[in-house]
């Protein structure tokens, strides 16, 4: 009787093992539909769109990268008139390389109040706040360029170079520059005022130890925000020209007006080219610097013909706002740079 009662258990148990067995083997395999939807989420993440990874300046995910984050702690650049300190310079040293930094208000005769730009850490938070400004130039509707700078220029106000990383050493001969994209995170905010815009400032020359800027040297503005429009007669629409570009993680073709400056300031003066983004970006935002660098040479050649890529350097890259005060003078507005990071392959 008792070796029949443990015949009847055994057999029970084997029944149950194989229940559960089965049981297992039927939930840890996705049906038709999960797999469909593991495979489209992992296409989206991996996967870039056919219509922008063959576009120029598009860069493959093994590009290396320079930061361009402040890994040296915590300090302050004041800008204002009562200590002359328009064009105070300091460096901020990332991980690998360095910025010069200064609040550049170029612009500025007389003014009460400040430009404060303070590395919180990693993160460049750049206030404001400045009442009674005179211009120096009154028809000139900008104040100043609070931000930073990579690469090297000889002339004022920087006059000196940052430290760079050797996967992109500057001045460096426009014709042979690796494919670069820049990522910039950043937010702005207004209160009085406006903002120009918020922009990439890049400098080339044909003589990258000139100390003085003329034609035909080149300034190139890229845009990305901005609430100043060009309708000024000097300039010169030239078209449109869309990049591929990644806008707060979204994968976009950003369209951008071109504009050509002849001269800038006089009649020998440097020639300004001004990508103007027909979007309001703001958040993080991605270009190819390269693509747009070495492209507006087609757009430069509808107004100068006899301009060749093979004599320019890139001497510099910098990055900020320009800004302009209210009716009354006042100008109370800012932004945050919480990175800058440079792909190059």
């Amino acid at each position: 009787m008792k070796t029949r009662s443990v015949a009847i258990i055994l057999s029970l148990l084997i029944i149950i093992i194989i229940l559960f067995s089965f049981f297992i083997l039927q939930h840890s395999t996705l049906s038709p539909s999960s797999k469909e939807n593991s495979s489209t989420v992992t296409s989206s993440i991996n996967n870039i769109p056919s219509s922008l990874s063959n576009k120029p300046g598009f860069i493959s995910s093994n590009a290396s990268e320079i930061l361009l984050y402040n890994s040296g702690g915590t300090f302050t650049i004041l800008g204002h008139h009562q200590s002359d300190s328009a064009y105070s310079m300091s460096e901020a040293y990332t991980p690998d390389a360095s910025l010069l930094v200064s609040p550049f208000i170029w612009n500025m005769k007389f003014a009460k109040g400040y430009v404060n730009m303070t590395y919180d850490g990693p993160i460049l938070n750049v206030d404001i706040n400045m009442t009674d400004f005179h211009k120096i130039s009154p028809n000139i509707g900008v104040n100043g360029y609070p931000g930073v700078m990579y690469g090297e220029e000889c002339w004022f106000p920087f006059a000196g170079h940052s430290i760079e990383s050797p996967l992109l050493e500057l001045p460096a001969p426009v014709e042979n520059l690796p494919q670069i994209q820049s990522c910039l995170y950043y937010s702005l905010w207004l209160d009085k005022g406006s903002i120009d815009d918020f922009s990439y400032d890049i400098w080339m020359s044909q003589n990258p130890t000139t100390t003085y800027l003329k034609f035909p040297d080149v300034e190139i503005m890229i845009w990305l925000y901005h609430q100043e429009e060009i309708t000024s007669s000097y300039f010169k629409y030239e078209g449109s020209f869309v990049v591929p570009s990644i806008v707060n993680g979204s994968h976009e073709n950003l369209n951008f007006s071109v504009y050509i400056l002849p001269h800038t300031g006089s009649g020998d003066g440097w020639i300004g080219v001004y990508y103007v983004s027909q979007q309001q970006l703001e958040g993080k935002v991605t270009v190819p610097l390269t693509t747009m660098v070495q492209e507006n040479f087609s757009f430069m050649g509808k107004v100068f013909r006899n301009l060749n890529e093979s004599e320019y350097y890139l001497d510099a890259v910098q990055v900020g706002m320009e800004f302009n005060n209210d009716s009354t003078g006042t100008s109370i507005m800012g932004y945050s740079l919480y990175n800058w990071t440079m792909q190059v392959q």
